[in-house]
């Protein structure tokens, strides 16, 4: 019954391609910021300072999402899905497999480029309802991963929780 106990079906972090819209808005804002001091270039004069302040805000927007994910880590075994996030701060966070009700991969045209998706759980935990898996490369066969250890789990609770003499697991041992 505990031959699947705690074995490792996924370990690592998510892809960074889950950063692209966060790219690619750091390059319209400095597209306009640079259009706008070119513009107003003949009647003040560039203020190198406050453009590089501007690029800097801008790098550090577009930065904070990368070093995000790259101190994410995701470990999912046939028990729980653990988060470890954070770089000063460290957060660990866990989400036991029997908690999860439905699961459902979106794969966003961009994502779908690079072969990756999203994998979005459905929860019976009442502080975090919804979970998210972002960037996960695979994410319709980890789903379906996860789909399994789930069925699983239920189904070794329902055979130790059963009176059916016919049910694997069933025992007629008695207190007395």
């Amino acid at each position: 019954m505990s031959s699947m106990a705690n074995q490792v079906i996924f370990s690592g972090a998510p892809s960074q391609v889950c950063n692209l819209p966060a790219i690619l808005k750091g390059c319209a804002v400095m597209t306009v910021i640079g259009a706008i001091h070119v513009c107003t270039s003949n009647a003040f004069p560039l203020q190198w300072h406050v453009l590089l302040a501007q690029a800097g805000a801008v790098l550090i927007g577009v930065g904070v999402p990368f070093v995000k994910t790259a101190f994410t880590r995701i470990v999912i075994d046939t028990e729980q899905i653990t988060w470890t996030q954070g770089i000063l701060h460290r957060r660990v966070s866990s989400l036991k497999l029997s908690r999860i009700q439905g699961t459902t991969s979106i794969h966003p045209w961009w994502q779908r480029l690079f072969g990756v998706g999203s994998i979005i759980l459905t929860t019976t935990d009442l502080a975090h309802p919804v979970r998210r898996l972002p960037g996960i490369r695979g994410a319709d066969q980890l789903r379906k991963k996860i789909d399994e250890a789930v069925a699983m789990l239920q189904k070794r609770s329902i055979s130790a929780n059963t009176h059916d003499p016919n049910a694997p697991g069933y025992s007629q041992a008695h207190s007395i």
